[in-house]
């Protein structure tokens, strides 16, 4: 709690940052009575997910006549990921999509789904995030926070970048500076398998490995083929890791500013926009493989079970924190 205070302090200070100076313009029809929302994101416009939120966009102005028109902004225009958590939680930004990873720096039991290889494959994922564990963090987000979960789209699986050498084994990780997320799962993770974590937003990330701050990171292929990490990071290790989901929030004002029927399109629209996001960020990961190493990044396949034998006192510990999250995972199975 006094982590999400000092936060909320912080987030009031970037309002102006965050574009809320306009706030009260954008929740209020204009005189055309057309109401415009603002949803941020903090990667390129060319991943799957920046792609949902244009078919978002769309579906949204076409189903609504026009009445309710989103406006989209990529590349952390608007802040950071924990910015969009704490914006529309004080209602200074209207939308925001926000990885697992980050949000559970807000809802602790969150980082269940962080413990390593607990997902096992897509189908798994969608039964999960689908299903009674994606229902149980919707509300408890509302709950906690008041802020609306409009869906749970997808990021995918994650894989190991680095500039030093190839990852074929557990033993190849050691010494590795890698960047993650604010995030203690992720973080304790690496340190378990020798790696030193550095956690920084991912619009820091770039420059870093660039300058040789940091060795590496680790995202999807998605991710990293649309951020250009070839250009810095030349080793792309398969270790699909961690399943990361991300969190399509709406503030309660921007929520209340709508009428039952018009949350009924935003709710279905972001249905439907994450299925085709989905869809899309599988199909990005099966042609990225090919597309990196066009760009020159060399591909190594380590034995996984390697990598979930290694982990799995690692995932025993966090396990027993969140153990009726890790029981609804399981049974999703």
């Amino acid at each position: 709690m006094k982590k999400l205070v000092c936060i909320m302090m912080a987030g009031l200070l970037l309002i102006s940052q965050a574009g809320c100076s306009s706030f009260d313009k954008v929740k209020k029809p204009d005189e055309n009575g057309v109401l415009t929302f603002k949803v941020a994101h903090d990667s390129a416009d060319t991943v799957p997910v920046s792609i949902g939120l244009f078919k978002f966009a769309e579906l949204v102005e076409e189903r609504s006549d026009g009445k309710i028109k989103i406006e989209v902004y990529n590349n952390g225009q608007l802040g950071s990921a924990s910015d969009y958590v704490v914006n529309t939680q004080l209602g200074t930004l209207d939308m925001g999509v926000v990885n697992q990873s980050v949000l559970s720096s807000f809802v602790t039991d969150l980082a269940a789904v962080d413990i390593p290889y607990i997902i096992e494959g897509y189908e798994h994922a969608d039964r999960v995030f689908e299903g009674e564990t994606g229902e149980y963090y919707s509300q408890e987000i509302t709950d906690l926070m008041g802020t609306q979960v409009l869906d749970i789209w997808e990021v995918g699986f994650r894989n190991l970048t680095n500039s030093k050498h190839p990852v074929n084994q557990v033993e190849d990780i050691k010494g590795l500076r890698i960047r993650t997320m604010d995030n203690k799962v992720h973080q304790e993770f690496w340190k378990s398998m020798g790696a030193d974590p550095v956690p920084m937003s991912w619009n820091e990330a770039y420059t870093a490995m660039q300058q040789k701050a940091i060795d590496g990171q680790e995202n999807p292929l998605s991710v990293i083929l649309g951020n250009n990490v070839a250009e810095v990071n030349k080793e792309l290790a398969m270790t699909e890791h961690v399943y990361s989901s991300i969190f399509f929030l709406m503030s309660k004002d921007a929520w209340n500013a709508l009428t039952e029927d018009q949350q009924k399109i935003i709710k279905e629209c972001a249905k439907e926009a994450g299925q085709y996001e989905r869809e899309e960020q599988r199909r990005q990961a099966d042609e990225a493989m090919a597309e990196l190493e066009k760009q020159g990044m060399k591909i190594t396949k380590p034995d996984k079970q390697q990598f979930i034998d290694s982990s799995a006192q690692f995932r025993k510990e966090y396990g027993k924190v969140y153990q009726n999250i890790v029981d609804m995972i399981e049974a999703a199975r």
